[in-house]
This record gives structure tokens, sequence and C-alpha cells, in this order.
């Protein structure tokens, strides 16, 4: 070996005069060059991900401690006069010495480089949608629901985590405690939902939608099919309103006024009491078992845009809707005779795992049963209808976290769930006689038509 070269491996020697300083090194060279050939790639997957966005930061990091740690416990072993240590007095006459703080400089430069580099991946991958729904299996189902949702260009952080250092580290210390769950085997099947540590609508929905916006009327309509293929049709007009005190949204969250409810559940679907403010005149209602003490509330909160809208960017369907939907969409076909009516018992069988193939499977078996002309005659429509039920069946049915149809109802309205009626119920009683809970449908809505064949309401809004 030169002396020049000799001269320069020193400080490397130095640094790595032990085991543990050994793998130190191995750590954070081999961190720096997987960083370098990995740079500019984009994780496929929420595992390949994990290794390049957080086992690497990781491994660099831990070398950059085990390296100091390694020459700290070599020096306690060692007597004082080692041929690799530096001198006692320090002087910058001394070429080992200058070499020796060059050496350290460059590295240092390197190491924040790779160092900060390293570090604003894993903030940047750990905020990311790819993270937060693939980097873990359980959340499969809520990934799934998330893409076909209405939300799905929202990052998930924005609402589940929140701005500032605070609620990132918060986050992080949560996801920490779910990582131990996930590994021992003891999270919730299926994960309970809404989650209580969910950022308030103030903080999340209305960064987006202004509660100060009056959304006025709004057509509502929904496409169903009897055993014919004919299209029925029910058409209502929300009154929305705003702010101001008008219609749904303005009776719920108008301005001055709050509502606040305790609930016998942590789902919020047994309401047992309710309390409105307004204008410094507060009216409660509340339901004879909880007034009497016979139950208690598990649960209170100040009523939000969440208790509602309760599936925001999360939405998993309904088999009748469902079907409608995609008839209506011409992506189930709407001529075969009694097709609704076979599609909805075939999605209502429990397959496990092996959907994809038994559900076409038992669409053909019962048309074979009960239809033999329409299997001869439609044999490749229905074999795209099965695929396409199956596919439905896939992205709403997850045996492995106990979800099937119902398992995440919809509050939002009162036909798929108790929704409205939870607190527009002759259960709660006002305590100030001459109060109630108005149940007047034309409170919420006009109804236009109720599965009607060519609504003239519908062709007069040119529907």
């Amino acid at each position: 070996m030169g002396k020049l070269t000799q001269r320069w491996i020193l400080p490397v020697l130095y640094l790595t005069d032990n085991w543990i300083s050994r793998i130190g090194m191995f750590l954070v060279l081999s961190a720096m060059v997987l960083w370098i050939f990995l740079t500019g790639a984009s994780a496929a997957s929420g595992y390949l991900g994990i290794l390049q966005f957080v086992a690497l930061p990781a491994a660099f990091f831990a070398g950059l401690v085990l390296i100091p740690f390694g020459i700290s416990m070599q020096r306690r072993r060692e007597a004082p006069d080692h041929h690799l240590h530096l001198p006692e007095k320090v002087e910058l006459t001394n070429p080992k010495v200058r070499r020796f703080l060059v050496f350290v400089a460059g590295a240092t430069f390197v190491n924040l480089v790779v160092g900060g580099a390293l570090t604003y991946q894993t903030v940047h991958y750990m905020e990311s949608n790819n993270f937060c729904g693939t980097a873990c299996h359980v959340m499969d189902p809520e990934h799934i629901a998330f893409q076909n949702g209405s939300h799905a260009q929202v990052k998930c952080v924005e609402c589940h985590v929140g701005e500032g250092a605070g609620n990132m580290i918060r986050a992080k210390l949560n996801g920490t405690r779910q990582l131990y769950q996930i590994l021992a085997g003891t999270y919730a099947r299926p994960i309970p939902s809404p989650p209580h540590a969910l950022k308030p609508a103030s903080e999340t929905c209305e960064n987006c939608h202004s509660r100060n916006h009056d959304y006025g009327d709004r057509l509502w309509r929904r496409t169903q099919f009897d055993d014919t293929g004919a299209k029925l049709e029910t058409a209502l007009m929300l009154k929305l309103g705003g702010a101001e005190g008008k219609g749904i949204h303005g009776a719920h969250m108008g301005k001055n006024f709050h509502i606040d409810y305790e609930a016998a559940d942590d789902k919020r679907e047994k309401i047992l009491s309710v309390k409105v403010t307004k204008g410094g005149q507060t009216d409660e209602y509340a339901s004879a078992d909880f007034s009497s003490g016979k139950v208690k509330a598990v649960f209170s909160r100040q009523m939000d845009c969440l208790d509602c809208h309760n599936r925001p960017s999360h939405e998993f369907a309904v088999p009748d809707r469902a079907v409608d939907k995609l008839m209506a969409d011409g992506k189930l076909p709407q001529s075969i005779p009694m097709f609704r009516k076979a599609a909805l018992e075939v999605l209502k069988g429990e397959y496990g795992t092996g959907a994809e193939t038994a559900i076409p499977e038992k669409l053909r078996a019962y048309y074979q049963k009960n239809q033999p002309g329409a299997l001869a005659a439609n044999q490749g429509e229905l074999d795209k209808a099965g695929k396409e039920l199956a596919a439905l069946y896939g992205r709403n049915i997850f045996p492995a976290m106990k979800i099937t149809w119902g398992t995440y109802p919809q509050h939002l309205g009162h036909t798929d769930s108790p929704g409205c009626f939870r607190c527009h119920s002759e259960d709660l009683k006002a305590k100030t006689p001459g109060k109630a809970i108005t149940q007047d449908c034309e409170a919420c809505h006009k109804v236009l038509g109720v599965e009607e064949k060519n609504m003239k309401a519908l062709q007069e809004l040119g529907g």
C-alpha cells in the first residue's frame, strides 16, 4: 500500500477498529449506495416503499449512531497509547490531525446531504396515500373504498393527521401503537368506525367546503329496475340551504347556534339526548330510558358534518343500490329477464376468497335453473355480468377483516340506515312542553316521485 493511500486510510481504520463500528460503517455505506441507485424511483407497492423510504433511512442513521458508539466502547477497553488513537494534544501542525479533520469534515458533509435527502423522502412518503393505503394489509378495504370514492384525489393526511408538527408526531406515535397491534394480531376486525382520532370538520372538511355557502335546493334521484328491466325513478328536491338558517345545513350548523348530543355507543347509531343551543336559548331532548337513568351515554360530541356525512371518503356500497347504479351505467344488462333479482341473490352469498370464480358460476347456475332460455340467448352477456358482479363483491366484502354488506352504514339520509331518524325520532322527548324535533318530511325535501316510470317531473327538469 502506498504512503498516500496509507495516510488517508488511517481515519477509516480509526473509525472502524471494532466490530460495532464496522457494522455501522457497513450500514452507512450500504444505505448510501442503495440510495444512489434508487434515487428517482417510485414505490410500486407499500412494501417496496417501506424498504426504500423507511428501512433504508433507518439503516443509515443506525449506522451513524453505531460508529461513535463502537469507538467509545473501544476506548474504554484499550490502553490510551493504542497506535491508532489521536494524540492527547491536538495540534493543527500535525499532518495526522489535519488529515483526520479533513476526513471528518468531508464525511459529515456527505452524511448531511444523504441524511437530509433520506429524511425528506421518508417524510414525503409517509404522507402519501400509497403509504397509508398499501403499507399495511389491514387498510386494504379502506384504501379500495377510498380509491373509488369522491375524495380519491385528497391526501389521507389532510383528514387523518392535520397540519403542524404536533399533529404529525401524534399520528406517528399512534401509528407505532397500531404497528404493534398488527404484529401481535390484536387489531380490531373490522376497523372501528368512526375513528375517535379523526379531526373535526372545521379542520378538515371546511378547508374545501365552506359552511358559509348556501347550497340552495338540489335534485336527488335514484334509478332502479324491476324484474323485467323497466326503469323506475325516485326523485326528491333536497333543501340543502346554508349557514343563514335555511334548509338542512342551516338547521344543523347555522350561525350562532350548535347542537350537542350523547350516544349509547361509539358508532353513534343510538342517540340518547340532543341539546340545541340557539341565541342563548337551549332546548333539550332525551329518551325516556336516558332521562330515568336506565341507560348511560358512552359518547358525547358537538355535531358537525361528519355525523351525517360519516363515510365521505370510504364509502361501502349496499347491494341493491350498487346493482341499480351499474345497470343504469350500462355495466350490467337491463334487458335480461330477472337479472336484478338474480344479481342480488348471487351477491348476498358467502364466498370467502373465491368470489372471482364462484360468482360467475353461481349466476350461470341461477339462470340454468330458473331461466334456461335466457341463459342460452345471453351467454356472453351473462359471463361479462358475472365478472362485473365479482368485481363489485371484491370492492365491498373482505372476509379477513369481517367486512360484509352493511358493516359500515351511511347515515346520510334514512334509507340504508336510521340516519336522520337517530335524532328525528319520537323516542326523544323534549323537556320543555310544546317542543319537539321535527319529523316533517317537507322540512328537508320535496318528493317529486317515487319509483315511477317516465316521471313527468324529471322530464320537465330536463332529466
